[in-house]
């Protein structure tokens, strides 16, 4: 049998068929959830994060995340730690939200202890955030955890 132009019609009929049904059955399987669950009113308040960015940039420094040996370890200076009120701690997988862990850090402690089981290996975006006299107060910083 000879190979004709209306062979090579349906043969790439064939190949470009698979393709787009390959591509779609790999799309489907893809996490498509956005970043946040309110990520249009976050967008919206943008200019009110910015104001806390400013605000907190003093105390970038006083924040120290630690790698050890069964966990990680998030260090305050004492000018936060004494602060009157306590501070969430956030740890923001940016690859899965069930992997994000949310903490409480009592007024006057200087270390967080967070062990391997809550937290698995890879890239996050850990925030500290307090209150302090009507102001919001919020530090970030990216950290990998090994």
């Amino acid at each position: 049998m000879k190979f004709n132009w209306g062979h090579g019609i349906i043969v790439f009929f064939v190949i470009f068929f698979t393709w787009i049904i390959s591509f779609v059955i790999f799309t489907l399987g893809e996490n498509n959830d956005l970043v946040t669950k309110d990520y249009y009113r976050q967008g919206a308040e943008y200019s009110l994060t910015m104001d806390i960015n400013k605000r907190s940039a003093i105390y970038r420094d006083s924040i120290s995340i630690v790698n050890v040996e069964d966990g990680v370890v998030i260090e305050l200076a004492s000018s936060v730690a004494n602060l009157p009120k306590g501070k969430d701690v956030y740890f923001y997988r940016p690859s899965g939200k069930k992997d994000d862990v949310k903490l409480w850090l009592d007024q006057g402690k200087k270390e967080l202890f967070v062990p391997n089981s809550k937290l698995i290996k890879g890239r996050y975006n850990v925030s500290v955030s307090w209150n302090e006299s009507d102001n919001k107060y919020k530090v970030s910083k990216d950290f990998m955890v090994r």
